[in-house]
């Protein structure tokens, strides 16, 4: 009878997967067909899909679209790592000495009201329009996300587990290794699906810096010219991107994190 359930409610599952998306594409067909708004704003998925292959076949802007993709996944690679790295080591810090929080907490909580466009114009000044900038505006996003979620994720670990461990005579390394980080990790693996989305929406923003180079630079330039079914099909490959990689994530986690749920 269980399995049964479980069969009917996982269908039930993949057909809402499947129906979502699909309804968002007939609303947007219909809106676009019966042209109740500008072509120039909401161009019709047949026109947005031309462009899409155009750009597959012949790239854009005289660069191939797997060159665009790669450059963007480079700098959203790199940022990501670095970013999720350094953010989980001091977010695990401050979790668990008062003193590393207290150095951190007036400069990350100041840092993380501020929108990513609002420090363009000083990345330009600092490090010019090159790499480095575009890297380091995702970074910093990055960091600042992985860093909370790590730090709460530690602060969640319960006080009796830690004395527990204590108790059977563990050192400090064990206790870390065995009992807090694994207390962390359901909340690393969230703040690594969330900081992931966050660091492709802020390519665009770090695109703007220049360059000829990227998904970003797609969707931008196309803006510029009015180009809109090149900005649709520039978003949709994020989009997809996105999708793709918080999947592997999501699957990821489920591996790592396989208690989660069942305590």
């Amino acid at each position: 009878m269980k399995a049964k359930e479980s069969f009917k409610s996982k269908r039930q599952y993949w057909m809402l997967v499947i129906a979502s998306p699909l309804l968002i594409f007939i609303l947007w067909l219909v809106v676009s067909k019966a042209g109740w708004v500008r072509p120039i704003l909401l161009p019709t998925p047949a026109e947005v899909a031309t462009s899409f292959y155009d750009m597959v076949v012949n790239g854009y802007s005289g660069v191939s679209l797997f060159i665009h993709l790669m450059a963007s996944l480079t700098r959203v690679g790199t940022a990501f790592l670095l970013g999720s790295v350094s953010g989980i080591a001091i977010g695990m810090l401050r979790g668990r000495i008062n003193n590393v929080d207290a150095v951190f907490l007036v400069p990350s909580e100041m840092l993380r009201p501020i929108p990513p466009l609002g420090l363009i114009p000083l990345f330009i000044l600092w490090f010019g329009i090159g790499e480095l900038s575009k890297v380091l505006l995702i970074l910093i996003s990055v960091f600042l996300i992985m860093m909370v979620s790590a730090q709460a994720g530690t602060r969640s670990c319960q006080a009796d587990a830690i004395r527990a461990a204590q108790t059977c005579g563990a050192s400090r390394y064990q206790v870390f290794r065995f009992v807090v980080f694994p207390s962390a990790l359901p909340q690393i693996m969230t703040g690594l699906r969330v900081a992931l989305g966050t660091a492709l929406s802020i390519l665009v923003a770090s695109e703007l810096l220049g360059g000829d180079r990227g998904l970003g630079f797609i969707v931008l330039d196309a803006a510029n010219f009015f180009r809109t079914t090149y900005v649709f099909a520039g978003i949709i490959v994020i989009g997809i991107v996105g999708f793709i990689f918080d999947r592997i994530l999501a699957y990821a986690g489920r591996r790592v994190v396989h208690w989660e749920g069942r305590r």
